[in-house]
């Protein structure tokens, strides 16, 4: 969403002072700065879900000839803004042919709050997630509309079966009686459970799970997820993985008709795993 920024800023509700004053450094900071392009805030705060809380992801378009100059300032940017407890920094390589490498800080201030800044370089022409408030883009190169992005058919098989290898490591650990090595496991498979349902229920930002899913205050919680968490015991931990199984198995068919248009079947690993688990002594 396009803004204008005071008005924006003011209007945060009081719980958030302390996040408005952040963003109102690192407003700031982008003004005076050339080399930095675009400014904008997003998830909880952008989407309006922020509590006391939250933290302030945020993002800074630089202009490409300058980027390495200006990660290379960054840190003193950060601690500009309000008075620092510690920040950790960290650049982070291109994941495709055709995107540019950028740089991740969290900063922890004095205040409570904590950002994750990522410093990037700037796109001629940008397109607008849903969540983005566009608080400084001098060039306006970022589209008014927003782009709502769906998972790929690749990455929903992708959770799905991370869910299921998760759940086979699972009871190979139970049957060793490596209990915590087990429990890991099973934290690991729920997690992307909740990537699964996220895209049953037509949820944005699928990828995020448990965390998409919350925000999304509309859509149904899962019946039976309680029935997922275990303590450190194998009997629990057998029927809590039993019920992570039984829960992709059902929603699997709402995910996949979420991204295709014709019936799929649940994977064949399905029933591999489910015969593994069943096999754990108690």
């Amino acid at each position: 969403m396009r803004v204008d920024p005071e008005r924006w800023l003011r209007d945060l509700p009081a719980l958030l002072g302390p996040q408005r004053e952040v963003i109102t450094g690192l407003l700031n900071e982008a003004r005076k700065d050339s080399r930095i392009r675009l400014f904008v805030v997003g998830c909880s705060i952008g989407r309006g879900a922020a509590d006391a809380l939250s933290d302030v992801d945020a993002l800074y378009g630089v202009a490409e000839p300058r980027w390495q100059e200006a990660i290379a300032d960054s840190a003193d940017l950060v601690r500009r803004v309000a008075p620092l407890i510690d920040l950790y920094q960290a650049t982070l390589q291109p994941t495709s042919p055709d995107s540019h490498a950028y740089q991740h800080t969290f900063a922890q201030y004095a205040s409570g709050v904590q950002i994750d800044l990522v410093v990037a370089v700037a796109r001629e022409q940008q397109a607008r997630r849903p969540d983005w408030i566009v608080l400084h883009d001098p060039d306006e190169s970022v589209s008014d509309a927003a782009k709502l992005v769906a998972p790929s058919e690749d990455e929903v098989r992708g959770w799905t079966y991370a869910c299921l290898v998760h759940l086979s490591a699972c009871a190979k650990y139970l049957t060793r009686g490596s209990l915590w090595e087990a429990r890991t496991q099973l934290d690991l498979a729920r997690t992307e459970l909740w990537r699964v349902w996220a895209v049953a229920q037509h949820v944005p930002d699928p990828q995020f799970g448990l965390t998409a899913v919350l925000d999304a205050t509309d859509r149904a919680l899962p019946s039976n997820i309680d029935a997922t968490v275990a303590p450190l015991s194998r009997v629990p931990m057998r029927s809590a993985a039993l019920a992570c199984l039984d829960m992709l198995e059902e929603t699997w068919p709402r995910a996949a008709s979420a991204i295709l248009a014709h019936d799929v079947g649940a994977p064949p690993l399905v029933a591999w795993v489910r015969a593994q688990l069943v096999a754990v002594a108690t």
